[in-house]
Protein backbone atom coordinates (compact mmCIF):
# COMPACT_ATOMS: atom_id res chain seq x y z
CA UNK A 1 0.00 0.00 0.00
CA UNK A 2 1.51 3.37 -0.96
CA UNK A 3 2.12 5.80 1.87
CA UNK A 4 1.44 8.95 -0.13
CA UNK A 5 -1.72 10.05 -1.92
CA UNK A 6 -1.33 12.23 -4.99
CA UNK A 7 -4.73 13.50 -6.17
CA UNK A 8 -3.23 14.65 -9.46
CA UNK A 9 -2.75 11.00 -10.42
CA UNK A 10 -6.49 10.61 -10.95
CA UNK A 11 -7.67 7.48 -12.65
CA UNK A 12 -11.06 6.15 -13.60
CA UNK A 13 -12.32 4.14 -10.65
CA UNK A 14 -15.47 2.14 -10.12
CA UNK A 15 -16.46 0.38 -6.95
CA UNK A 16 -18.50 -2.20 -8.82
CA UNK A 17 -16.61 -5.50 -9.13
CA UNK A 18 -16.29 -7.11 -12.53
CA UNK A 19 -18.97 -9.66 -13.40
CA UNK A 20 -16.77 -12.65 -12.55
CA UNK A 21 -15.42 -11.14 -9.28
CA UNK A 22 -17.01 -11.64 -5.85
CA UNK A 23 -19.09 -8.81 -4.41
CA UNK A 24 -17.79 -6.67 -1.54
CA UNK A 25 -20.15 -8.28 0.96
CA UNK A 26 -19.05 -11.75 -0.19
CA UNK A 27 -15.42 -10.72 0.36
CA UNK A 28 -16.28 -9.39 3.83
CA UNK A 29 -17.93 -12.69 4.76
CA UNK A 30 -14.85 -14.56 3.51
CA UNK A 31 -12.59 -12.31 5.62
CA UNK A 32 -14.80 -12.91 8.64
CA UNK A 33 -14.30 -16.64 8.00
CA UNK A 34 -10.49 -16.15 8.06
CA UNK A 35 -9.61 -15.56 4.37
CA UNK A 36 -6.71 -13.05 4.32
CA UNK A 37 -6.64 -12.92 0.51
CA UNK A 38 -10.20 -11.59 0.53
CA UNK A 39 -9.05 -8.69 2.72
CA UNK A 40 -6.22 -7.94 0.30
CA UNK A 41 -8.85 -7.69 -2.45
CA UNK A 42 -10.95 -5.30 -0.33
CA UNK A 43 -7.86 -3.13 0.16
CA UNK A 44 -7.27 -3.13 -3.60
CA UNK A 45 -10.86 -2.07 -4.27
CA UNK A 46 -11.15 0.60 -1.59
CA UNK A 47 -7.62 2.00 -1.26
CA UNK A 48 -7.99 4.97 -3.61
CA UNK A 49 -11.48 6.03 -2.40
CA UNK A 50 -10.20 5.74 1.18
CA UNK A 51 -7.18 7.89 0.29
CA UNK A 52 -9.47 10.47 -1.28
CA UNK A 53 -11.59 10.62 1.89
CA UNK A 54 -8.49 11.08 4.07
CA UNK A 55 -7.07 13.68 1.70
CA UNK A 56 -10.35 15.64 1.85
CA UNK A 57 -9.88 15.92 5.63
CA UNK A 58 -6.11 16.45 5.78
CA UNK A 59 -5.13 18.16 2.48
CA UNK A 60 -1.78 16.37 2.75
CA UNK A 61 -0.96 13.32 0.66
CA UNK A 62 1.55 11.76 3.04
CA UNK A 63 -0.67 12.20 6.09
CA UNK A 64 -3.64 10.81 4.11
CA UNK A 65 -1.63 7.70 3.25
CA UNK A 66 -0.71 7.21 6.91
CA UNK A 67 -4.33 7.64 8.02
CA UNK A 68 -5.54 5.08 5.46
CA UNK A 69 -2.94 2.54 6.51
CA UNK A 70 -4.09 2.93 10.10
CA UNK A 71 -7.71 2.67 9.02
CA UNK A 72 -7.12 -0.60 7.17
CA UNK A 73 -5.38 -2.03 10.24
CA UNK A 74 -8.33 -0.98 12.41
CA UNK A 75 -10.80 -2.37 9.85
CA UNK A 76 -8.95 -5.71 9.90
CA UNK A 77 -9.14 -5.78 13.69
CA UNK A 78 -12.84 -4.85 13.83
CA UNK A 79 -14.21 -6.61 10.74
CA UNK A 80 -15.64 -9.46 12.82
CA UNK A 81 -17.96 -6.88 14.44
CA UNK A 82 -19.39 -5.65 11.11
CA UNK A 83 -22.99 -6.91 11.08
CA UNK A 84 -23.94 -5.63 7.61
CA UNK A 85 -21.23 -6.71 5.15
CA UNK A 86 -22.95 -4.84 2.31
CA UNK A 87 -22.15 -1.58 4.16
CA UNK A 88 -18.38 -2.22 4.18
CA UNK A 89 -17.52 0.82 2.01
CA UNK A 90 -19.41 3.30 4.18
CA UNK A 91 -18.11 1.64 7.36
CA UNK A 92 -14.52 1.82 6.12
CA UNK A 93 -14.86 5.47 5.08
CA UNK A 94 -16.17 6.28 8.56
CA UNK A 95 -13.04 4.72 10.05
CA UNK A 96 -10.87 6.64 7.56
CA UNK A 97 -12.56 9.96 8.42
CA UNK A 98 -12.06 9.35 12.15
CA UNK A 99 -8.39 8.40 11.67
CA UNK A 100 -7.82 11.49 9.50
CA UNK A 101 -9.49 13.77 12.06
CA UNK A 102 -7.30 12.28 14.79
CA UNK A 103 -4.22 12.89 12.62
CA UNK A 104 -5.31 16.48 12.00
CA UNK A 105 -5.69 17.12 15.74
CA UNK A 106 -2.29 15.52 16.39
CA UNK A 107 -0.71 17.74 13.71
CA UNK A 108 -2.23 20.88 15.24
CA UNK A 109 -0.99 19.95 18.71
CA UNK A 110 2.49 19.28 17.33
CA UNK A 111 2.57 22.67 15.58
CA UNK A 112 1.46 24.43 18.77
CA UNK A 113 4.21 22.71 20.78
CA UNK A 114 6.84 23.63 18.14
CA UNK A 115 5.66 27.26 18.17
CA UNK A 116 5.89 27.38 21.97
CA UNK A 117 9.37 25.86 21.94
CA UNK A 118 10.47 28.36 19.26
CA UNK A 119 9.07 31.26 21.26
CA UNK A 120 10.80 30.13 24.45
CA UNK A 121 14.07 29.57 22.61
CA UNK A 122 13.74 33.00 20.99
CA UNK A 123 14.07 31.60 17.49
CA UNK A 124 11.19 33.42 15.90
CA UNK A 125 7.45 33.42 15.60
CA UNK A 126 4.82 30.79 15.25
CA UNK A 127 4.88 28.67 12.07
CA UNK A 128 1.95 28.94 9.67
CA UNK A 129 -0.17 25.78 10.29
CA UNK A 130 -1.88 25.96 6.88
CA UNK A 131 1.47 26.12 5.10
CA UNK A 132 2.87 23.25 7.21
CA UNK A 133 -0.10 20.94 6.63
CA UNK A 134 -0.34 21.78 2.90
CA UNK A 135 3.39 21.73 2.13
CA UNK A 136 3.12 19.25 -0.71
CA UNK A 137 0.17 20.89 -2.46
CA UNK A 138 1.00 22.83 -5.62
CA UNK A 139 -2.24 24.73 -5.94
CA UNK A 140 -2.67 26.54 -2.63
CA UNK A 141 -5.53 28.64 -3.91
CA UNK A 142 -7.60 25.56 -4.75
CA UNK A 143 -6.66 23.88 -1.47
CA UNK A 144 -7.80 26.97 0.45
CA UNK A 145 -11.10 27.08 -1.42
CA UNK A 146 -11.66 23.36 -0.88
CA UNK A 147 -10.93 23.78 2.81
CA UNK A 148 -13.85 26.21 3.09
CA UNK A 149 -16.30 23.52 2.00
CA UNK A 150 -17.96 21.40 4.66
CA UNK A 151 -16.31 18.01 5.10
CA UNK A 152 -18.98 15.96 3.26
CA UNK A 153 -18.95 18.29 0.24
CA UNK A 154 -15.15 18.35 0.18
CA UNK A 155 -15.09 14.55 0.32
CA UNK A 156 -17.67 14.29 -2.48
CA UNK A 157 -15.64 16.69 -4.65
CA UNK A 158 -12.45 14.72 -4.03
CA UNK A 159 -14.12 11.39 -4.81
CA UNK A 160 -15.73 12.75 -7.99
CA UNK A 161 -12.95 14.85 -9.51
CA UNK A 162 -9.83 13.08 -8.26
CA UNK A 163 -11.14 9.51 -8.22
CA UNK A 164 -13.81 9.70 -10.95
CA UNK A 165 -16.49 7.95 -8.87
CA UNK A 166 -20.15 8.14 -9.84
CA UNK A 167 -22.77 9.82 -7.66
CA UNK A 168 -24.09 6.36 -6.79
CA UNK A 169 -20.67 5.16 -5.62
CA UNK A 170 -20.03 8.36 -3.67
CA UNK A 171 -23.47 8.10 -2.08
CA UNK A 172 -22.74 4.54 -1.00
CA UNK A 173 -19.50 5.60 0.67
CA UNK A 174 -20.95 8.70 2.36
CA UNK A 175 -24.41 7.27 3.09
CA UNK A 176 -26.14 9.85 0.89
CA UNK A 177 -28.57 9.43 -1.99
CA UNK A 178 -27.15 10.06 -5.49
CA UNK A 179 -29.42 13.15 -5.71
CA UNK A 180 -27.96 14.50 -2.45
CA UNK A 181 -24.45 13.91 -3.81
CA UNK A 182 -25.32 15.75 -7.04
CA UNK A 183 -26.72 18.69 -5.04
CA UNK A 184 -23.59 18.88 -2.88
CA UNK A 185 -21.39 18.76 -5.98
CA UNK A 186 -23.41 21.49 -7.69
CA UNK A 187 -23.19 23.79 -4.67
CA UNK A 188 -19.49 23.02 -4.23
CA UNK A 189 -18.75 23.84 -7.90
CA UNK A 190 -20.63 27.15 -7.59
CA UNK A 191 -18.76 28.00 -4.39
CA UNK A 192 -15.36 27.10 -5.87
CA UNK A 193 -16.10 29.07 -9.05
CA UNK A 194 -16.86 32.18 -6.97
CA UNK A 195 -13.72 31.77 -4.88
CA UNK A 196 -11.36 31.05 -7.78
CA UNK A 197 -12.50 33.72 -10.27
Amino acid sequence: MPSVYHPATRRETALEPAVDEPSDDELVRRVQAGDREAFAELIRRFERPALAVAFAVLADGEAAGDAVQGAFVRAWQKLADLRRPERFGAWLCGIVRNMARDEKRRCRRELRVRAEVSAVAGRGGEPDPAAECSRKENDQQLAAALAQLDELSRTAVTLRYYEGLSSKDIGGLLELSPAAVDMRLLRARQFLKERLT
